[in-house]
């Protein structure tokens, strides 16, 4: 069954003419009896009554609108009487399918809630206490769901910190806000409601991530922000925008008013970078590294000379472990290399009839060899034709698909990889392990329902609300709280942000896991907080702040942005006992235990809505 949205003239009983703005054929009405186990219908209970939902819009007023559509024996009047959702059934015909009908006001709502393993079924419950469910067991329920985040401000329930599965309708979106202005002023889709087209676009990333991220995000804030209106390639762009599936699980959680922090420490000056005489000094006469910890804050502090990258990220990607002795390393080579030959030869070996029949093999070559074409052209290792580092770079993720089939390729991966060969030397062995342990620490990143990236994205909110509350406060007001402008940092690590020789030098600051494993969303933060000033100054919405992000790719201060970050460690770490236990966890502090037993709470939460969802039909 197909959903749409539109701008379809339709008239109520009453002959008032609407705007069909949404309409969903094939979605059932959960039978009201089956709660009630008493009445005299409670046979024909787990009936359900297909229909035709709609969303309508009248001049004063907005309506979620249910009408039957099959022919089926309807319960008694009574029973559907004991809840109001303003049903009506106009004739004495039970059977006359025509007479019986559903209306919500958009305007009384005050809750929806999806069952937690059952996301085609939908309770809505308004103001007065009143409830209906909605089924939508052939078809899908994402759109519907869209369609209420377009015209409805919601924001997750929220106990002890977490979200309880309830989502709270704060009120009707007017055609002033932020988000729909900025969306408005873009001129996409003259023709369109422009909150649909959003929705669909910042809250799906579910279907392809990465491609969501660099085409919409990359092409959103160039083709469209810096580009004049009669340049615009609107077709493209209605592509990019509706390509998106409705990810429901996603809402941006509103944190707790912040701690007051100490004043920020002073900037602490980067250091000398690890030389070639200080790593080598570091080893015994067998080879090992005696002192991990020595190294490690060297590189924190001052990144490492371009020489010697080659040996020290082995260790830094986990090649190599620390302890290693020569010898020890020697045999490392041989096995790893034997291994990645062995994957290898799974994929250069595969005949034409076997592919012919391996459908997901097929696409994920498809797009490596799509991505391979153009990824880092323009500098001079991959630049010209028939360049072997492409063959090489090719090779790589083609054996980490067999390597890791559960996750495969996914667009951007061939960003990560692409520092990594030229480190290496274009070893392929070299660059695929050290490629398998920078994908150990983000492929979360990569998953399909981007798990990994939401809860970075509620981290990094988080973080913002406690060290700086006043652009927190901004970006809530112009609807950008969402920190989807982030996205694009915290996916592939600052790869498009930063010029080459600074992304080399950040990431290997990031590897060293000092002064903690999440110092990426400090970085987040300090970029943000030394753009607060233009960013509230400028009153920038939506728009402005995608292309103002835009803006900075390879403008970035790393030294600034790393010494920044720290001292907003600094400054956290004094105020570590009265920060909020999630911001302590996050940074690595040690935690109360005053939340333990949050997660039976949470399940008890599910149980107390379920239990009030049933009190309306008893």
């Amino acid at each position: 069954m197909n959903s749409t949205y539109g701008s379809v003239e339709s008239t109520t009983s009453d002959e008032e003419v609407g705007t069909e703005y949404f309409v969903q054929q094939g979605v059932a009405i959960k039978s009201l009896s089956k709660l009630h186990k008493g009445s005299k219908s409670h046979k024909n209970a787990e009936t359900h009554y297909t229909g035709l939902l709609r969303i309508m819009k009248y001049r004063t007023a907005k309506f979620i609108e249910w009408k039957p559509t099959e022919m089926s024996i309807f319960p008694d009047v009574d029973e559907w009487n004991i809840v109001d959702t303003g049903y009506k059934q106009n004739g004495k015909n039970k059977n006359d399918r025509n007479n019986i009908d559903i209306k919500i006001n958009l305007a009384t709502m005050k809750s929806y809630k999806m069952k937690k393993h059952k996301k085609h079924q939908i309770s809505i419950l308004q103001t007065n206490g009143s409830l209906v469910t909605f089924l939508f067991e052939s078809s899908p329920i994402s759109d519907f769901v869209t369609a209420l985040k377009t015209l409805l401000h919601t924001e997750k329930e929220i106990r002890h910190h977490r979200p309880t599965g309830v989502i709270l309708v704060l009120g009707e979106r007017q055609d002033s806000d932020p988000l729909c202005q900025s969306i408005k002023e873009l001129k996409i889709f003259p023709d369109q409601p422009p909150t649909s087209t959003v929705w669909s676009f910042i809250s799906g990333f579910q279907n392809n991530p990465v491609e969501k991220t660099y085409e919409t995000f990359a092409k959103i804030s160039d083709v469209l922000l810096t580009r004049t209106p009669d340049t615009r390639p609107d077709q493209e762009v209605a592509e990019l925008l509706n390509r998106a599936e409705e990810d429901d699980e996603y809402t941006m959680v509103d944190h707790p008013p912040p701690t007051v922090l100490p004043p920020r420490p002073g900037i602490k000056l980067r250091g000398n970078p690890l030389d070639q005489t200080t790593f080598y000094k570091s080893m015994n006469d067998e080879g090992q590294i005696t002192n991990e910890d020595y190294i490690k804050n060297i590189i924190f502090y001052g990144g490492c000379e371009h020489s010697i990258r080659h040996e020290v990220w082995k260790y830094l990607l986990g090649y190599y472990p620390w302890n290693s002795t020569r010898e020890q390393r020697i045999n490392i080579d041989k096995q790893q290399k034997t291994e990645y030959e062995r994957m290898k030869v799974q994929w250069t070996n595969m005949s034409s009839d076997q592919i012919s029949r391996f459908n997901m093999y097929r696409d994920r070559k498809s797009l490596i060899d799509k991505d391979v074409y153009r990824t880092d052209r323009t500098l001079e290792f991959y630049a010209g034709e028939g360049n072997e580092n492409l063959v090489k770079l090719h090779n790589v993720l083609m054996t980490y698909v067999m390597y890791n089939f559960d996750l495969g390729y996914v667009q951007g991966m061939s960003d990560l990889l692409s520092p990594i060969l030229m480190i290496m030397n274009s070893d392929e062995v070299e660059s695929f392990w050290c490629f398998v342990g920078f994908m150990n620490r983000v492929n979360t990143n990569f998953e399909l329902k981007q798990t990994g990236m939401k809860k970075q994205l509620n981290d990094l909110h988080y973080l913002l609300t406690t060290v700086s509350p006043k652009l927190e406060n901004h970006l809530k007001k112009m609807d950008s709280s969402n920190m989807y402008f982030c996205f694009r940092w915290l996916l592939v690590l600052f790869k498009r942000e930063f010029i080459y020789a600074d992304i080399m030098r950040l990431w290997e600051v990031l590897w060293t896991d000092i002064p903690c494993a999440n110092f990426h969303l400090l970085i987040c933060v300090a970029i943000l907080d030394n753009e607060k000033d233009t960013i509230i100054n400028e009153n920038y919405g939506l728009t402005e702040i995608l292309k103002h992000v835009n803006n900075l790719c390879e403008r970035i201060d790393l030294d600034k942005a790393l010494t920044t970050a720290y001292s907003i460690y600094e400054q956290l770490k004094e105020a570590q006992p009265s920060l909020q236990d999630s911001v302590n966890e996050l940074l690595g502090f040690s935690i109360s235990h005053s939340e333990t037993i949050l997660s039976n709470d949470s399940n008890s939460r599910e149980d107390d809505y379920e239990k009030a969802l049933s009190m309306n039909y008893t």
